[in-house]
């Protein structure tokens, strides 16, 4: 599924100002070409699934394919700045995939980030959140949010260890795709 993905990314123009949303369209489109569309959701609540979603990160699940195995998709295209903060984001969508998956409702769960935005993977202060994602270090155990009035006060605990890959797109775009 991994390679799926990175195969339908790779091919969705980004040259036009994208966000999140076609961005998610796009991947939709991709994704109905290769399975069944009956067997794609974008944006489901999780409660579908019996789960209750005080249990969780988060409620909703941007793509689910439920086929031979369900996977859970979370994405993200930060294109506004904000760049510790949407970091920060990236942890708690991993962690919503792994509670996902640990509810052994989801076999395969996928976090996957699409931007032009430099400062994700290069730049000043490669200290704390940064480090992760410009040093190309491995994310892992408790993470403490960056910024705001809750700085490290609230943080996310991962359970797994991941290793973060910018790949090049066209033009200035980056992607990354981790599964989980």
């Amino acid at each position: 599924m991994k390679n799926i993905l990175e195969n339908i990314i790779k091919n969705i123009s980004f040259d036009n100002y994208y966000n999140e949303a076609t961005f998610q369209f796009k991947l939709l489109m991709g994704l109905g070409k290769i399975i069944n569309e009956n067997k794609i959701f974008p944006e489901r609540n999780i409660e579908y699934y019996k789960l209750n979603s005080k249990n969780f990160t988060k409620k909703e699940v941007d793509i689910i394919i439920e086929n031979k195995e369900n996977i859970a998709i979370e994405l993200k295209m930060p294109m506004n700045g904000q760049v510790p903060e949407q970091m920060f984001k990236f942890i708690e969508d991993i962690k919503f995939l792994e509670e996902l998956k640990d509810c052994k409702c989801f076999q395969k769960c996928y976090f996957i980030v699409v931007t032009n935005d430099s400062k994700f993977w290069k730049g000043q202060g490669e200290k704390g959140i940064y480090t992760y994602f410009r040093k190309k270090l491995s994310i892992y155990g408790k993470i403490y949010k960056p910024t705001g009035k809750e700085k490290n006060k609230i943080n996310y605990t991962l359970k797994g260890k991941y290793k973060i890959n910018w790949s090049k797109l066209n033009n200035e775009f980056q992607y990354l795709i981790i599964e989980i």
